[in-house]
């Protein structure tokens, strides 16, 4: 009995101190967690002042509370759900999740091949023709694909901060030069700050020269929307070659990680490169020195009175035949735009809209309006245009007026000229591309009309046809030739169920379509049709779009519109107002930069981000317009040279490479030097005649 008496009497005493080890410990481990909470707190509060105000205007739940383990690491259970994160050992449990994230690592890859031709005489055709022989070489070896984490990768996402301890972990064996850290949910970030040392971590990138950005509670929709738009401040090549880790499942989490990848090939489009930066900024100031009047919005002017009538964009897409009677009813009773090659369809259908649109700057827009129209056509309607078009293409129509495209060369150097000399404040055309119907949208939202309906604008197609049967491109009388994209393979949903297949560009497109919906606030969009679904925009069939009773004096709601929103500001643009110095000592020092010896991969990926830096500390400055002359041509050579950098396991033959590359790279951005000064004033060749070569 006395036995059983003791045994009983011990395991009181132990259950009795393992109380009082977890009282020590939680005692412990909130003296601790409260000191780091604040030091994180005043780290946020320098370094990252928005964070730093969601974090003091968040309020916890009244059973917010840690679980402290052994070891006083602490464990949390999320809202809404009733399992800790990770359970006893939480330190073999992350550490476990990093060795095995790091052995077999998960990379986003681009493989790189640019299909150019080389019969385009173009600098930067030419230079892409060579890199992409290169690499087509390189790659073409029996080398052994990188699987395992590097002590050094470009770039880092990882999706779910928990409590953050792989973090840390992460960081002490690996580097990036980009780390993005993504966390849906709110309250794990901020219960994170008691349980990681976050102002170390955010110190130590800074002193080591590296990037880190942070989302906390963002949908999956804002998260990509902000990758973009770090994308464009400092470069897509801060995401193609990006090592990922997910560090705890949960729905929203795989939407992040669906997001990414879904659209990752979206951050790699239209770089734009310097044959198009050199050309739309001779075209920009040729069309402006002509008297073409710029489009502007006087904020001081008084209200639209015509703002509520309906304006119909038409894109050239297959449903536009559905809409041949639809169109036949509303000619009168709305302002249509014509977007493109929908011109045509249009005239065929008998309908003469009251603006034409175009987009396109190469010579080839020239030749195609006159292979497909008589000059007799044109001179009876109104352009809506931007800077950078061709020149002689305004000279065909009545009247023109052009929109500042952005962003772009051009647009930079006549925005910062007219506040300089005219002290007025233009805006660049929101969302105006990648295609000519978003420019068409983004002119009819700029101009204040509150009910825009969209018509054939498709943005993709359900069967073999791309474009209406009144389009051009089914007419095979034409003597130059025609080529339509149909590989499409972008599953995008319906306007009305099913699937609609798009091309990348398409895809993009109906992206900018829906951002400039979301920005534009107290207007109606009408997706009329079989095309695409559009968010933000009401689905209508043909049958069910109401037709305005009311006839509208057109020639008065034009005339006003011309009146209203563009003005020539007789602008006389010469040599001496361009920087040529400048732009001859950017490529200098990038150059200089470029020839710098390397001897790894690391010192070859500082490289080029040194570079990038140093090229992109001119974005946002009065001197805009030469970075974005560069800017294509540089994010077209680093981001395939940083993902050959980090594709194989044999650095001597990668380096070998490297080389070859970043002597094309310098010759490209020699000639860039020597021929910015030669041809800043000289119009696009690239005409049908070359095309067909």
């Amino acid at each position: 009995m006395s036995n059983e008496i003791e045994k009983q009497l011990a395991d009181i005493e132990s259950k009795l101190a393992e109380v009082v080890a977890q009282k020590e410990r939680e005692l412990l481990f909130e003296q601790e967690s409260q000191q780091r909470f604040e030091a994180n707190l005043q780290a946020f509060q320098k370094y990252y002042p928005d964070v730093y105000n969601t974090i003091k205007e968040y309020k916890k739940r009244d059973d917010f509370k840690f679980i402290v383990r052994e070891g006083g690491l602490a464990d949390f259970i999320p809202s809404g759900q009733t399992i800790p994160l990770y359970g006893v050992d939480i330190k073999k449990t992350v550490a476990s999740q990093v060795d095995r994230y790091r052995d077999k690592a998960f990379f986003s890859m681009t493989k790189y091949g640019f299909g150019v031709k080389s019969e385009d005489v173009r600098i930067h055709i030419r230079y892409m023709h060579a890199l992409d022989q290169q690499l087509a070489d390189f790659y073409a070896q029996d080398l052994t694909p990188i699987s395992q984490l590097p002590p050094h990768f470009p770039s880092a996402i990882i999706f779910g901060i928990g409590l953050g301890y792989h973090i840390p972990l992460l960081l002490e064996q690996h580097s990036f030069d980009y780390l993005f850290i993504c966390e849906p949910d709110l309250e794990l970030f901020y219960a994170s700050l008691y349980c990681i040392d976050w102002a170390a971590i955010i110190h130590d990138i800074d002193e080591k020269g590296k990037t880190l950005f942070l989302q906390v509670g963002v949908s999956y929709k804002h998260f990509f929307a902000t990758l973009t738009s770090v994308s464009a401040d400092i470069g897509a090549f801060s995401l193609v070659r990006s090592y990922c880790y997910q560090h705890y499942p949960s729905p929203e989490v795989n939407k992040l990680i669906k997001e990414f990848f879904d659209r990752y090939r979206d951050l790699q489009l239209g770089f734009g490169f310097y044959n198009d930066a050199i050309t739309g900024l001779a075209h920009g100031i040729e069309n402006l020195n002509q008297g073409y009047e710029l489009f502007y919005v006087d904020p001081k002017a008084e209200k639209f009175p015509y703002a509520d009538v309906p304006v119909f964009v038409i894109g050239n897409g297959p449903s536009l035949d559905d809409a041949f009677e639809l169109l036949q009813q509303v000619k009168d009773r709305a302002l249509i735009f014509a977007s493109g090659t929908a011109l045509g369809s249009l005239l065929k259908m008998g309908i003469d809209p009251d603006f034409h649109v175009l987009v396109e700057r190469p010579k080839i827009t020239y030749d195609i309006l006159l292979d497909t129209q008589p000059k007799e056509v044109y001179e009876k309607l109104n352009l809506l245009t931007v800077d950078v078009m061709y020149p002689d293409v305004l000279d065909l129509y009545q009247w023109a007026g052009v929109g500042l495209k952005g962003p772009e060369a051009a647009t930079y150097f006549i925005y910062q000229y007219i506040a300089l000399t005219r002290h007025k404040l233009l805006k660049a055309m929101p969302n105006c591309g990648p295609l000519v119907v978003n420019t068409a949208l983004s002119f009819a939202v700029s101009m204040g009309f509150k009910e825009i309906y969209l018509v054939g604008v498709d943005n993709g197609y359900i069967n073999k046809a791309t474009h209406s049967k009144f389009s051009i491109y089914s007419d095979e009388s034409l003597d130059f030739k025609r080529t339509v994209n149909k590989n499409a393979t972008n599953k995008l949903e319906g306007n009305f169920g099913g699937t609609v297949m798009a091309t990348d560009l398409l895809k993009v497109a109906k992206i900018q379509i829906e951002n400039l919906i979301k920005s534009a606030k107290n207007t109606f969009f009408y997706n009329v049709g079989f095309g695409a679904k559009l968010e933000g925009a009401h689905p209508l069939t043909v049958e069910d779009v109401l037709v305005p009773k009311k006839l509208i004096d057109k020639t008065t709601v034009v005339a006003d519109v011309k009146k209203r929103f563009f003005i020539d500001f007789k602008l006389n643009i010469q040599e001496a107002d361009i920087n040529f110095k400048l732009l001859d000592e950017v490529c200098e020092h990038m150059i200089s930069i470029a020839k710098e010896p390397v001897t790894n991969r690391v010192e070859a990926s500082d490289l080029l981000m040194r570079q990038a830096r140093y090229l992109y500390a001119f974005n946002g400055t009065k001197f805009t317009y030469i970075f974005h002359m560069i800017k294509g041509s540089l994010l077209y050579f680093h981001c395939p040279m940083l993902t050959m950098l980090y594709s194989f396991e044999e650095e001597e033959e990668t380096m070998a490479q490297f080389e070859k590359s970043r002597q094309l790279w310098i010759d490209y951005l020699t000639d860039i030097k020597n021929d910015f000064p030669l041809n800043w004033n000289t119009k696009c060749d690239w005409g049908l005649e070359q095309r067909n070569l």
